[in-house]
């Protein structure tokens, strides 16, 4: 895959994990798997008053059972509560028709030793049964193995390093437009950027790969900001009070970089083209140091 396609569709299903609880978890979860295996994975829905009998998921030619769980706040008793009761129900209903059971959650940081220690539990207590657990490695293993057009109708259209280099003013102008609609007062402190703000901000390595690709760009930015020197003053200000208000409310520095990358590209499906704009213009007010911490 194109290394900045792999970067994007790494960040964009990272924001998807994180944000998505309960239902939307689950329906996150089923649409992968049914693009994954299509015409073999099955996904089951609560049915009238006898539920789903303890099964989320079924991908038959892999005799698998998933089981998915997504809490607002993963504690280790709820989840061991979970885990037992819905394995328990799922050898019940479905005695035969099983050999592996996984556990799918949405803890980006993993499971707490109690929660393993019952699923290693299960599993020796069951030695007929494999007893495991994916989380957001193991259901970006399956995103990455994806066929282009599978991805495209899951994510979306994903920018390439060609989109990078073919990168015209007039696909910067819409992206910039889009930030423009909203002005705040500038508050603008325009220092070099630091050669360690990446690491300072502890950006994972697809939002740096995707600056660094943005910064290849950064020239064209800055000859319609010399132009506009007015424009530049307002965006920069319209990025810094966004990103001042995602601090306050965010900790993760992946999901600051893609509301920013919203904010630049507006709430439309983005073509590639327009993405590929964003991560210049992100990049840009990076470097300016408008954006993301400076190293102390």
């Amino acid at each position: 895959m194109d290394p900045i396609a792999q970067a994007w569709v790494e960040l964009k299903f990272e924001n998807l994990y994180l944000k998505a609880r309960g239902e939307s978890f689950q329906e996150l979860f089923s649409t992968l798997l049914e693009k994954r295996y299509p015409g073999d994975f099955v996904r089951v829905r609560p049915w009238g008053n006898v539920g789903d009998k303890k099964n989320d998921g079924h991908l038959p030619s892999a005799r698998t059972i998933f089981q998915c769980y997504a809490p607002n706040e993963l504690t280790a008793a709820d989840a061991i509560k979970k885990i037992n009761a819905d394995f328990m129900g799922a050898l019940a209903h479905w005695p035969d028709d099983f050999d592996r059971w996984i556990f799918v959650h949405n803890s980006k940081a993993g499971l707490g030793p109690d929660v393993l220690k019952a699923l290693l539990d299960l599993q020796t207590n069951h030695p007929g049964k494999l007893v495991q657990s994916w989380g957001y490695e193991e259901l970006l293993r399956e995103v990455l193995f994806l066929e282009e057009g599978q991805l495209t109708s899951f994510l979306g259209a994903a920018p390439t390093r060609q989109a990078i280099v073919d990168l015209g003013m007039e696909d910067l102008v819409p992206v910039l437009d889009q930030i423009a609609r909203h002005s705040v007062k500038p508050e603008i402190d325009v220092r070099p950027v630091p050669p360690d703000k990446l690491t300072r901000n502890m950006l994972s390595m697809s939002v740096e790969t995707l600056l660094l690709a943005g910064m290849v760009r950064t020239p064209l930015v800055r000859q319609y900001f010399s132009a506009k020197p007015g424009d530049r003053d307002r965006l920069a200000a319209r990025f810094q009070a966004e990103y001042a208000a995602l601090r306050v409310g965010t900790s993760s520095p992946d999901e600051i970089f893609h509301a920013l990358q919203r904010l630049a590209t507006g709430d439309r499906m983005a073509t590639p083209a327009h993405q590929a704009a964003s991560f210049a213009v992100l990049a840009f007010f990076f470097e300016e140091c408008d954006i993301f911490e400076r190293p102390e």
